[in-house]
């Protein structure tokens, strides 16, 4: 984000409730929020000296007109070190300090398995869902659009193959891969609560992320909060996948938000 302080208003207004204190490491600031166990850290470049491996990528995501974007994810990797398993003459790879949960800070491994242009990171994680779930809301407080999890993200990618195999690379295998037609296919992956759904060939030619679908308790509730701070959001309709979705019109710092309420699909 070019502006961290616009950027923490921005999903205020959304809705979402962020940690009343920033985290700054290796020049990169950091504001969080939570959907669920899942957690969102804005990102900002603090210092132009900065040497964490994302300053290249927030450079590139805030040259465009949108200001930001999703510039890419962390694993989190349970019950062992991410470099346990590293060839120990290897190259020493690259790292990005990141906020954590059960300790002030956390080293996150920059992967070569990845999508060419989107950070992939892994970090070591010690709490089950339901602990992070519960430390997440005690660190940012209740969403105001009932926001429980995040549902699903979209990613384009030039060559879905290689996305298949970056993705299995890491321990997360391809569920299905549906055709969409024009040459175009779906590849979905499971991420606990998530849905991973890579999309290719990308129309563009390179790799992005569209945006997040976030489940929530109460949809009208959703879109009153955003409408109430000024925001246009779509009225509710029903979901393809059951259920109701909604829309915040204009992206959030480059990324679009989409609202969704749990419910029986339409062909049951």
């Amino acid at each position: 984000m070019r502006d961290l302080a616009a950027s923490r208003e921005n999903w205020r207004r959304a809705g979402f409730a962020l940690a009343s204190a920033d985290f700054e490491a290796d020049g990169i600031q950091f504001a969080r929020l939570a959907a669920g166990a899942v957690e969102i850290d804005l990102c900002s470049i603090h210092s132009a000296e900065s040497s964490s491996p994302l300053a290249r990528h927030l450079r590139e995501a805030t040259a465009n007109d949108s200001g930001g974007g999703i510039i890419g994810w962390v694993w989190g990797v349970k019950g062992v070190l991410v470099s346990d398993d590293r060839d120990p003459l290897a190259a020493p790879s690259e790292s990005i300090l990141m906020p954590a949960l059960a300790q002030a800070s956390i080293k996150a491994e920059m992967l070569s398995s990845g999508l060419p242009g989107v950070v992939t990171a892994a970090a070591p994680i010690t709490l089950d869902i339901e602990s992070r779930r519960q430390s997440l809301a005690q660190l940012c407080g209740t969403n105001a659009n009932t926001v429980e999890y995040l549902e699903h993200i979209v990613v384009m990618t030039p060559v879905l193959d290689d996305a298949i195999a970056a993705n299995t690379a890491v321990g997360v295998p391809c569920k299905r891969i549906r055709e969409v037609g024009n040459g175009a296919r779906q590849a979905f992956f499971k991420l606990e609560q998530t849905v991973l759904e890579v999309v290719g060939p990308a129309s563009r030619g390179r790799p992005g992320c569209w945006g997040l679908a976030l489940m929530c308790s109460d949809i009208a509730q959703a879109v009153a909060t955003a409408r109430a701070n000024e925001l246009q959001a779509t009225e509710p309709k029903l979901a393809i996948q059951g259920g109701q979705i909604a829309r915040i019109v204009d992206p959030l710092d480059g990324v679009a938000i989409a609202f969704m309420q749990p419910g029986r699909r339409r062909d049951d």
